[in-house]
């Protein structure tokens, strides 16, 4: 019996919840491929499901851990074009945290032989949500203005560098004067601390007839003066719950103005939901990412062995981009 190490959380809690655990190592299903895990991405989802807040979709791995980089070393009967030695970034079910995992054929990509495990872990979670929540759902143009909350976040990074790259006009909203100061030496036009300014007000001195496009990363806190903030057919992807609770929606506005609000998650979706939008992250993102025309933020990289920091370093919103963890 092959043995591996995982990271878990058998009771709800803080970071010092986290367990290190060794189990038998998977086996990949007909349509699946086994990963020796180098990297592993870590994400706000992650800290909801150790709190206990983030229900884990049926039939998911309850195992933390939602993206990795690594070498496939063994494919299933039914996996066409991915061989032994591939090395890939992969979107998973659950189970990253750990030193193999298994993965669907068709959720995982082949990275550039440039790359390590750190890089490939690093982006296609954040790249996949972004891109689904600012092009897919909230179709975001050239030229349009589009306001990310937590722009120093992984997500929210990665939501601005993708925005600058199909030229829309960013405001961006980030709690810390630091992190402030690295967005607009990204180029970012207008940053807002929303710890010494109301946002909404600061983004209507900015544009008075409002905006076309929200990354909402806040929730409930915000619903209103988001939907306030919008104009004529404006959208609104809530990607994240930074609040919880109700919310009160001026549904006038929402009639009047035509505006469209849609919800986010990315793990629920069916695995053929998933592999179209793997797809989609390797066909627009990837060359762009290889090709140097966008640098994602990264954070740090940490031993596996420190996943609680990793997890400290995220619950206190000290981060800008994203943390890796490293097998």
């Amino acid at each position: 019996m092959s043995m591996m190490k995982i990271c878990h959380a058998p009771e709800p809690g803080g970071p010092e919840a986290l367990r290190f655990l060794s189990v038998e190592r998977p086996r990949p299903g007909p349509d699946e491929v086994l990963i020796r895990v180098g990297a592993v991405g870590v994400n706000r989802l992650d800290a909801m499901q150790r709190a206990g807040v983030y229900p884990v979709p049926a039939g998911a791995n309850p195992v933390l851990g939602v993206e990795c980089g690594g070498e496939v070393i063994e494919v299933g009967a039914e996996v066409r074009d991915i061989a032994p030695g591939t090395r890939v970034a992969a979107l998973l079910s659950g189970g990253g945290y750990a030193e193999y995992a298994v993965a669907h054929w068709r959720h995982v990509v082949a990275v550039p032989t440039d790359w390590d495990d750190v890089r490939a872990a690093s982006v296609i979670e954040t790249f996949c949500t972004a891109h689904e929540t600012l092009f897919e759902l909230s179709r975001l143009a050239p030229g349009e203005r589009v306001l990310i909350q937590a722009g120093a976040s992984a997500v929210g990074s990665t939501a601005i560098r993708m925005a600058q790259h199909v030229g829309a006009e960013i405001v961006t909203t980030t709690g810390r004067e630091e992190k402030a100061r690295r967005l607009r030496e990204w180029g970012v036009p207008h940053v807002l601390n929303y710890r010494e300014v109301d946002f909404a007000e600061a983004v209507r001195e900015i544009f008075p007839d409002g905006i076309d496009v929200i990354e909402d990363f806040v929730g409930p806190a915000y619903l209103a003066r988001h939907i306030s903030l919008l104009r004529w057919r404006g959208r609104l992807a809530f990607v994240g719950l930074l609040s919880s609770g109700p919310a009160e929606i001026d549904v006038a506005s929402v009639l009047t103005k035509m505006v469209q609000l849609r919800g986010f998650t990315l793990r629920p979706h069916s695995s053929d939901e998933k592999a179209q939008v793997v797809e989609r992250f390797r066909r627009r993102w990837l060359p762009v990412l290889a090709s140097g025309e966008i640098e994602p933020a990264m954070h740090g990289v940490l031993p596996f062995d420190e996943a609680v920091e990793a997890h400290r370093i995220l619950e206190a919103a000290d981060n800008f981009g994203k943390i890796v963890l490293r097998l």
